[in-house]
């Protein structure tokens, strides 16, 4: 019997529609029939619409019968691979069949033959079975190898000795569409199963990187499950693969509530589940404990507070709200719940269960909770997992994020049957309304720094012993320097605290600051840090005070020292950068462009003088960068938004100081009757993806009549323009006590440094008919007019668009590409693996291809003056350049990489700036798994830009 599947709201679906066309008839007319619910899901999720495209056959057959049956066999062709095929044949299936359940479940789900809640579970028991299947590949190569004492019929995962654990929603079979699945391995070093078990770890160690690359390699029909193995004990310092006793060890004398928490939902999911379940037994005793432990609620509350500060949620909202991390989200429904089991769980084993809402069920039963608060939770969470799981289904994107447009939005709503986007957002809202009402009730106690910890005594010339042992629980190592590094502080040996009130805010932010400091990784290294930070700080009073009642940015300002130095370098020379995350308002705020355009506005309003405002520019300017970058470092802000926000400031100050500039300019020389000026940005900032560290590119242009300014002091028209030129620069790149605002690059005008600072409209077209170079008319292709009077924008805009549409000789224009490129290679070397911009099939590659592209297939892309990723779509969807979406998602990777180095790095081609917390930031922005994942992928990816570069060049040509 057919499975029934119910309709989404009704929308165009030409997508849909020319898939069926492409399938043979009897499996498109199948399909079809089920137009109401797969036409408009299809059209709007590219992901699933290729799913459909690579699994039509298999999707037809499935809805054709009964799903459960279908997806059962499924997951019995997978553990029957595993257990007799080869490994490219185990990989091949596995991710046909991750591709086949994503699809399966997507379909059932929106149709409504699946609740949210099962589709979950379906991920998770595919994600038990890739696991399962891959490790006993693994163990039958093991044997092969010589490496077991076991016979080859027994040489599987379930007689490893080694335990795989689901742990966060994998263990709670909660798996959304795009989800990590984070494991954790140990093994019994008891158990008889190696030929060499003192070599145990290094063998379990080795067959658990493989069996991550089982999972996570991108291969035909894609990839299995992103895996991340950091939730094991102290992932910095330990094996992939550890034995029971040494982790046991490990939660017995260092695991953190955080952990207990993490170990809620854990289950053995793969491998030798006997093991695993002993090893449950005997942990817990340390997750749940005997006594009712209201201690917890503090540490939760905390890790909530620093979840808060380290991806900055802000206030509810619908665009750009994060479902998962943000206010009213999903984490405070699982904090809501997980609370409350630590709490009592040792007491009443009813409260061990895995799933959130069983959990949620579970507290009721205990009186805990009502039955109501549980009801409506539960309600809620499934609700706010069915957004997510939408969000997530529609490009295989791991994101949490609502869409930042009403139109994204709404689209979302449809998938969830609710075609009115009113109604949608109100209904988002109240669920996130209703989580952060419980949310409150539950956490009423206030901030706690954990100032109680023991003796924390710096006073005197011998060691206290309690300091000594009060500095060791917190983590120091070296308990003795630190307090030789505090006695420091307070004997005023730096400027910061020679003042006795930064003394006085000192001895009271002490016992938190070293709290936050000792929940850095490593302690000892994070004081040393500080103390070197300390050292050059010129005064602490205004930093202590604020470090003092704000614990989120002591945690931001541990983390900026050890992954992002330029960060803690802006607080060092302007300490006041800081105030604007204290703002409740930041995380939102930081997003928006119009907010950060009336901060803008009011902070130069206040200015008094033509200097105040040249000084007010660059303190704005300075905080306003520091908040952006704070919330690309801290993954409130993507890339890209990043990119634009550093731009839409740029550009406000630019405009705000060239009002200005030109009225006290007037003072001086007048104004050029009937004359009107514009401002033609180039590079970065015409594409509205600056960096931290961007100049401003641009020129000026001027459209007026060849006579004198009106003035005492009269100057000609092109000396007019040129001096004004010359104070507008001055305005934005000039050293003041507040620093500089922006190094300003003028080279592109024509003929360059030789050419006038400022050309009139007329020269600029003679200049672009008559003498450009190709590169000029490539820089041209995305440049983008940011100010203009009197219209003269639409006038540069249609001299650029005359140059960019000129009949060209394709073959010489690609010549003069390609000798550009080369020269460029010769000249300007590469300095660092992760100088994307320069090395081969970097991004200076990518962006030749579209910019090329624009002048010799202009007609075609018909996407004037767009960004290079956009244009790179583009020329996948035309078919000029076949891979090229997939060069649009590198130049996205290489985008995030390049504005994390900017913001976080002073010196970001250097190897000693690249410290292990770097690349662990930088992996963890970039959605990878580990630093050496990512470096893997970079190497490949230019290897993919630089023959993709070289084929359209080749067809480019010929065209």
């Amino acid at each position: 019997m057919s499975t029934h599947l119910s309709p989404l709201p009704a929308i165009d679906h030409p997508h849909f529609e020319a898939l069926m066309l492409e399938l043979k008839p009897e499996i498109g007319a199948y399909l079809v029939a089920q137009g109401g619910l797969l036409g408009p899901l299809l059209d709007a999720a590219p992901y699933l619409l290729e799913l459909t495209r690579t699994h039509a056959a298999w999707l037809a057959d499935a809805l054709d019968g009964d799903i459960e049956t279908a997806f059962a066999a499924l997951l019995e062709e997978v553990g029957e691979m595993g257990r007799t095929a080869d490994e490219a044949s185990v990989g091949q299936m596995l991710r046909m069949a991750k591709g086949r359940t994503a699809l399966l479940a997507a379909v059932a789900e929106t149709g409504g033959a699946w609740t949210t809640a099962r589709a979950t579970e379906a991920l998770s028991d595919l994600a038990d079975a890739a696991l399962e299947a891959a490790l006993d590949l693994l163990m039958r190569q093991a044997f092969d190898k010589g490496q077991l004492v076991l016979s080859a019929d027994q040489a599987r995962a379930a007689n490893s000795g080694l335990a795989i654990f689901a742990l966060g929603k994998h263990g709670g079979r909660e798996l959304n569409y795009s989800s990590d699945i984070d494991i954790v391995a140990f093994f019994d070093p008891q158990k008889s199963v190696l030929v060499e078990p003192g070599e145990a770890t290094k063998i379990y160690s080795r067959m658990v990187q493989k069996l991550v690359g089982l999972m996570e390699d991108r291969q035909a029909y894609g990839y299995v499950f992103r895996t991340d193995l950091r939730l094991r004990p102290d992932p910095g310092s330990t094996p992939v693969a550890i034995s029971v006793d040494a982790a046991l060890a490990y939660y017995e004398v260092r695991g953190q509530n955080w952990e207990r928490a993490a170990w809620i939902k854990a289950r053995p999911c793969a491998g030798d589940k006997a093991v695993g379940e002993l090893f449950l037994k005997e942990l817990a005793p340390y997750v749940w404990r005997k006594h009712l432990d209201f201690a917890t609620i503090a540490d939760i509350q905390a890790m909530k507070r620093q979840i808060n500060v380290a991806k900055n949620v802000g206030d509810i909202r619908v665009e750009g709200h994060n479902v998962k991390l943000g206010r009213g989200g999903i984490r405070e429904i699982e904090f809501f719940a997980q609370t409350q089991q630590l709490i009592a769980g040792g007491r009443d084993k009813a409260l061990r269960v895995r799933p959130t809402a069983k959990a949620l069920a579970a507290l009721a039963a205990a009186n805990w909770i009502s039955p109501t608060t549980a009801e409506e939770l539960t309600e809620t969470y499934w609700y706010l997992r069915a957004v997510e799981n939408r969000l997530q289904m529609l490009r295989d994107e791991q994101t949490h994020i609502m869409p930042a447009t009403a139109e994204d939005v709404a689209v979302i709503g449809r998938l969830l049957g609710e075609p009115d986007l009113a109604q949608f957002e109100a209904d988002y809202r109240a669920a996130l309304e209703r989580v952060t009402r419980y949310y409150a009730e539950l956490f009423t106690q206030g901030e706690s720094l954990g100032s109680g910890e023991g003796n924390l005594v710096f006073t005197g010339s011998d060691d206290d012993p309690g300091t000594l042992e009060t500095l060791t629980g917190m983590g120091f190592a070296d308990a003795h320097k630190a307090i030789e590094t505090v006695r420091k502080w307070h004997y005023g040996g730096y400027g910061a605290t020679r003042a006795s009130a930064a003394r006085a805010h000192l001895t009271e932010l002490l016992p938190a600051l070293l709290a936050t400091l000792g929940r850095a990784g490593n302690a000892d290294e994070a004081l040393a840090r500080f103390d070197n930070f300390l050292s050059r700080l010129p005064s602490g009073v205004q930093l202590f005070a604020l470090l003092r009642n704000h614990e989120q940015l002591r945690t931001l300002l541990v983390q900026f020292m050890a992954s992002a130095p330029r960060m803690a370098e802006a607080v060092i020379h302007r300490a006041h950068v800081m105030d604007g995350l204290i703002d409740p308002a930041f995380a939102s705020d930081v997003t928006r462009r119009d907010v950060l355009v009336a901060k803008v506005d009011s902070f130069l309003a206040e200015a008094r003088s033509y200097e105040e405002v040249i000084d007010r520019a660059r303190i704005i300017g300075q905080e306003q960068k520091f908040l952006v970058a704070a919330g690309l470092l801290s993954g409130t802000v993507s890339a890209a938004g990043a990119g634009d926000q550093f731009t839409a400031l740029a550009e406000t100050l630019l405009n705000r100081l060239f009002i200005s500039v030109q009225a006290e300019f007037a003072k001086r020389h007048g104004n050029i009757p009937g004359a009107s000026v514009a401002l033609l940005a180039f590079g970065k900032m015409a594409s509205r993806e600056m960096t931290f560290t961007s100049d401003l590119d641009f020129i000026m242009l001027y459209d007026g009549p060849d006579t004198e300014s009106d003035s005492e002091r009269p100057l000609a028209t092109p000396h007019y323009f040129a001096r004004l030129t010359q104070r507008l620069v001055a305005a934005v790149s000039a050293p003041t006590a507040e620093g500089v605002l922006y190094e300003a690059d003028m080279r592109l005008r024509p003929s360059g440094n030789a050419g006038p600072l400022a050309t009139s409209l007329s020269g600029f077209r003679a200049y672009h008919r008559d003498n450009a170079w190709t590169w000029e008319h490539l820089a041209l292709s995305r440049a983008r007019v940011v100010a203009s009077t009197d219209g003269l924008g639409a006038a540069v805009d249609d001299a650029i668009a005359e140059v960019m549409n000129r009949p060209r000789d394709h073959a010489k224009t690609i010549e003069d590409v390609v000798s550009m490129r080369a020269l460029m290679a010769k000249e300007r070397k590469p300095r660092h693996l992760f100088d994307l911009k320069l090395a081969t099939g970097g991004l200076v590659d990518l962006e030749f291809i579209a910019q090329s592209a624009q002048l010799v297939a202009g007609q075609q892309v018909h996407l004037p003056q767009a960004q290079t990723a956009r244009v790179l779509a583009r020329l996948g969807e035309t078919g000029l350049v076949p891979q090229g979406q997939r060069l649009a998602e590198i130049h996205t990777l290489y985008s995030t990489i390049l504005q994390v180095m900017s913001s976080a790095l002073v010196s970001p081609f250097k190897d000693e700036a690249w410290t292990p917390a770097f690349k662990d930031l930088l992996a963890q922005l970039a959605h990878y798994p580990d630093f050496g994942r990512l470096e893997l992928d970079i190497r490949e990816m230019q290897a993919e830009v630089a023959e993709a570069a070289s084929a359209w060049y080749g067809r480019a040509a010929a065209m």
